[in-house]
């Protein structure tokens, strides 16, 4: 596949063809494009079979060499970020550990009694861990913009954290509740679309199973839900968009990053040379893989917001040690940014991508 013809290969093949069955000195164009195309038609069942064949021929060898690739840049990327990798991986261990005591602590002190907002934190909040230790495999498989992008998510859940934490039992129910209209509303673009997503319908009495379990989430809420975008949070709160629910809790100065996350998300133009793995480039290239650079974000601010959530969900039942561990979780993500800061000035051109 390294040969620059490679993609000529039959249309090559088919002109020769013509080109030995045609006089030359009498071609003419329309002719020669006719016959092309008749054919094209005749072996293209053909040339797809065999070209189907040819890369699964190969595909032991295609794995082979891409694992060893692999392999070698993990290791590299590794050895360049070794104390950040250390220090945010610490960060999730204590922030597992505190959170496993926190949940039996909490469940032995409340004595049984339904706490919503601890059951909306306590689910939150193994979801905050699972999407870090995500960030951390991107990063170690050298996805620093991947990384970035799935902090929008572990920012998008610690600010839902604090607004419960903040607004009490009404905000969590709100939270539970949304689930069903924004479910009955995916049913229903299921169902729009499902001869071309080729997805098999709802019937009329799964409907209304999602119609009945709506009407007594407006139960529960006290209030009709006119639309089911309506019943999606954060809409479901009264606000009009998450970043109403950032400013409600005094986290709208990390608006500016989180649309900057998005933006590896959505499909909207952006220059290769403002990826982050492209932050030490020498020269303008289309990535399209692995990289060594640009790690520095993707650290400091899983860090803090890691930080953030694992405190929401302590201070849930606060005593003198939850505040301690607070703010051990505070100053370990502050040290995390130099950390990384220094990482990337110690190392920089020392390691290649």
């Amino acid at each position: 596949m390294n040969n620059e013809d490679a993609l000529k290969v039959l249309e090559n093949a088919i002109f020769q063809q013509l080109y030995d069955d045609l006089d030359v000195e009498e071609i003419d164009v329309s002719a020669v494009s006719a016959k092309f195309v008749k054919l094209f038609e005749l072996v293209k069942d053909d040339a797809i079979a065999s070209a189907i064949e040819s890369h699964k021929a190969l595909t032991a060898e295609y794995i082979t060499d891409f694992e060893e690739q692999a392999a070698g840049f993990v290791e590299r990327v590794y050895a360049r970020w070794k104390p950040s990798f250390d220090c945010l991986e610490m960060m999730f261990s204590v922030a597992r550990e505190l959170g496993e005591l926190h949940g039996k602590a909490f469940l032995e002190e409340s004595r049984g009694q339904n706490d919503a907002v601890m059951l909306a934190l306590a689910n939150i909040f193994p979801r905050a861990l699972l999407v870090t230790r995500e960030i951390i495999c991107l990063l170690r498989g050298g996805f620093p913009d991947g990384a970035l992008a799935r902090w929008r998510s572990l920012h998008e859940l610690t600010v839902t954290a604090m607004y419960i934490a903040k607004h009490g039992e009404c905000a969590a129910i709100s939270y539970f509740q949304s689930f069903h209209f924004a479910a009955r509303r995916a049913a229903r673009q299921m169902n729009e679309h499902s001869v071309r997503a080729q997805v098999p319908k709802f019937s009329e009495d799964e409907m209304k199973e999602f119609d009945t379990r709506c009407e007594e989430a407006e139960r529960i809420l006290g209030r009709r839900i006119e639309k089911d975008s309506l019943g999606e949070w954060p809409k479901i709160t009264g606000l009009n968009s998450f970043a109403a629910i950032e400013k409600d809790v005094d986290m709208d100065h990390w608006r500016p990053r989180y649309k900057w996350a998005s933006g590896h998300t959505h499909a909207h133009f952006k220059p290769m040379a403002k990826l982050l793995g492209m932050a030490e480039a020498g020269h303008d290239a289309h990535l399209v893989g692995s990289s060594n650079s640009g790690f520095v974000d993707p650290f400091s601010m899983t860090a803090i917001s890691l930080s953030q959530i694992t405190g929401t969900y302590l201070l849930h039942g606060t005593n003198a040690d939850r505040i301690i561990h607070t703010s051990v979780m505070q100053n370990i993500a502050r040290e995390m940014g130099e950390i990384a800061l220094d990482n990337e000035r110690a190392t920089s051109g020392a390691f290649k991508s």
